[in-house]
């Protein structure tokens, strides 16, 4: 069994109670520190891709490996939390996971029920057996195109600057068909954030943070 492909060297325990003390401080996160404390093994995975595979397979797409800080997803669940508190069954949706740093602190964190959506099958494979070695049952994981695969039903969507702007337009169709259906909050990022701060259907919720997060993070609730 390979390194990749094992499941063996996570600590579920220990990687919980690392993990719930590093979200209590206020202290710089190692992003590769929490990736090995997950068991994401990014740098062995990214090793095995081929970019001009990537470019043939997924040409019209965004396929770099672009995963959020640490920092980000800390102050994102921060936000969240008395809205998890409220609704201990809130779903999550992260379109266009990578690695599924979200889904994957979520899960440790919060028991949250959440579903990372990628592009790379590769990755959405490493972020699944993550997963499974941490014991996070309802943390999951598909490959898939966002833009034309189904979106399992959620509350919270993350948009994390997965598609080019050129592409963002029918995203944001589809969000706000979902909330038409029913209040939904979404989390999005840099250039994602200028095609959301313009849609009439959400409104800003505040986010105290400084650093990366307090200049990238913002956090939208449907109207």
């Amino acid at each position: 069994m390979n390194a990749i492909e094992g499941e063996r060297g996570v600590d579920a325990d220990a990687a919980r109670r690392r993990l719930l003390a590093l979200d209590r401080s206020d202290g710089p996160l190692v992003d590769a520190e929490l990736d090995a404390v997950l068991g994401l093994r990014i740098a062995a995975v990214e090793a095995r891709l081929d970019t001009l595979s990537l470019l043939d397979r997924h040409g019209v797409q965004r396929f770099d490996q672009g995963d959020l800080a640490y920092e980000v997803v800390r102050v994102f669940y921060r936000v969240l939390g008395p809205e998890i508190a409220a609704r201990p069954r809130l779903r999550l949706l992260d379109l266009g996971s990578g690695y599924g740093r979200f889904g994957l602190y979520g899960g440790v964190r919060h028991d949250m029920v959440a579903h990372g959506l990628e592009l790379v099958p590769e990755r959405a494979e490493e972020a699944a057996r993550a997963a499974r070695a941490l014991g996070l049952d309802r943390v999951t994981f598909s490959a898939g195109d966002l833009l034309t695969a189904p979106w399992p039903p959620a509350d919270v969507y993350g948009m994390m600057n997965a598609v080019l702007p050129s592409l963002l337009p029918p995203v944001l169709a589809r969000l706000e068909g979902e909330a038409r259906r029913r209040r939904i909050l979404v989390a999005s990022v840099s250039t994602s954030n200028r095609a959301f701060a313009q849609a009439a259907w959400l409104r800003a919720l505040p986010i105290a943070a400084e650093g990366l997060a307090g200049r990238e993070l913002r956090i939208w609730e449907s109207v």
